[in-house]
């Protein structure tokens, strides 16, 4: 039997419908069972759209089974993932978890479900990402024999996790005050990209509302890694349009044409050296002026990406 599916959904019924369009038309997805979670309007104006995105969920069909999961009050986009989240891995070992603005690929279950089913036995391995930088921007060697690579770095634009780890999760970042104040930890926090110790002191300063940024520090935290395939399984069709994506752009857009039906796995759990240093240059803020970066950064992710 796959892996569970869940569906986060707010406010964009157009969104999801090519969400679940494109869900559906994965070989696995007659067998596999969603659950799709739609939020509640955060005002009366906000009705018709969060009313439309339900009857899109209600709609949708090629699974085994759908259950929706509708919120009456609007829970925030941390609470609202979070407690989707809690409820699914307390029914279930291992989860696919998809947001209402990321298009798969056809071959985008079957990937997550063989890397699920590959490393369960490897507690290294945090999560399996469907996502991955564009070629142009992340270029891997030519004489690397694998379809994916292990970054320090989790990726949530479609990704799959087991319950295991899903539990290292500390939303409260207990020890949060020690790490602020030591800058070797956040240096080793940072390898997977310059912005990941920026975002995290905005989510702790109450400037944010996530939930990806927790579950990258208990990835750290607890030394493990995220996988990631060559060529990406999935794409982003929010920016622009969402909570941390109100900037549009296309610069991590991608062409999923290039996706591998049978990736080529590695046994050992390993970074690449110079595959990680090309991933960290996606993310790292070049060498500019603060307020020249800030604007740069907020064009390319959205205002609230981070801040410095």
């Amino acid at each position: 039997m796959p892996t569970p599916i869940a569906v986060f959904a707010f406010n964009r019924p157009d969104h999801l419908r090519r969400t679940l369009t494109a869900l559906a038309a994965n070989d696995l997805a007659a067998a596999s069972d969603i659950t799709i979670f739609c939020d509640g309007p955060r005002n009366g104006q906000e009705k018709n759209l969060t009313d439309a995105a339900r009857d899109v969920a209600v709609a949708a069909s090629g699974f085994a089974s759908v259950n929706i999961v509708a919120r009456e009050q609007n829970m925030g986009c941390a609470n609202a993932v979070i407690s989707g989240l809690e409820y699914m891995f307390t029914r279930h070992e291992r989860l696919v978890v998809v947001e209402d603005d990321i298009l798969c690929s056809p071959h985008t279950l079957r990937f997550l479900n063989t890397g699920l089913e590959k490393y369960a036995g490897e507690p290294v391995v945090f999560n399996i990402a469907a996502w991955s930088p564009p070629p142009r921007l992340m270029p891997v060697p030519e004489d690397y024999p694998y379809d994916v690579y292990f970054v320090p770095r989790f990726n949530c634009w479609g990704w799959a996790s087991w319950r295991d780890r899903w539990a290292k999760v500390d939303w409260s970042v207990f020890d949060y005050a020690v790490f602020a104040e030591n800058p070797c930890l956040q240096r080793a926090f940072n390898q997977g990209g310059n912005d990941m110790a920026a975002m995290l002191r905005e989510q702790m300063a109450g400037r944010l509302n996530t939930w990806d940024i927790q579950m990258d520090y208990a990835r750290f935290r607890h030394g493990c890694l995220g996988l990631n395939p060559v060529y990406s399984y999935t794409t982003n069709i929010g920016m622009g349009s969402g909570t941390h994506t109100t900037g549009y752009n296309t610069r991590l857009d991608n062409d999923l044409g290039r996706v591998v039906a049978a990736p080529r796995l590695p046994e050992h759990v390993f970074v690449d050296a110079d595959i990680a240093a090309a991933y960290r240059k996606v993310y790292d803020k070049p060498s500019l002026p603060v307020r020249v970066v800030n604007k740069a950064w907020r064009t390319a992710f959205g205002k609230n990406f981070f801040d410095v």
